[in-house]
């Protein structure tokens, strides 16, 4: 009986021997698996809060400007609606309209006629107005500007 024991105690620890090579087979399959990428990680999906498709609009009052032709009879007529990157217009944008206003007429008076007569120039302008916008306010709020009325005499 002594030679029983001891022959099922070595198949017994072969069994485990085994089951533990085929445990230690198939984790490192896994693990292989996983780390190539075949395996997607499983995380805990975070609510993502969308931003809206258009963002906040606001008027402006419409700016009337001398060019920078040389003869200085040319004036520019614009109204414009800013667009922002949130549902709302930021409180730090409203404070600061007249400041906002001032850098508009600044950079309308340095422009010349024929910088804005093409819709190219008229892209540039849109870029020069959000770039010091965004500048004034330390901070990208602006997220486009959108001529609603155009006129040069």
């Amino acid at each position: 009986m002594a030679e029983e024991r001891t022959e099922a105690g070595r198949n017994g620890s072969r069994g485990a021997l085994a089951a533990f090579g085929a445990l230690a087979l198939v984790a490192s399959v896994a693990g292989a698996a996983w780390w190539s990428g075949f395996v997607p990680d499983r995380t805990l999906v975070q609510p993502r809060l969308e931003e809206p498709a258009v963002g906040a609009l606001l008027p402006l009052d419409s700016f009337i400007a001398n060019l920078a032709d040389e003869d200085g009879r040319r004036y520019l007529k614009a109204t414009l609606q800013v667009e922002f990157f949130g549902a709302r217009v930021p409180d730090e944008f409203n404070a600061r309209v007249p400041q906002m206003r001032d850098l508009m007429l600044t950079l309308l008076t340095s422009k010349l006629f024929a910088e804005i007569r093409t819709p190219e120039g008229k892209a540039v302008l849109r870029d020069d107005i959000i770039n010091r916008m965004n500048r004034a306010l330390n901070k990208d709020v602006v997220k486009a500007v959108y001529f609603t009325e155009f006129i040069v005499q």
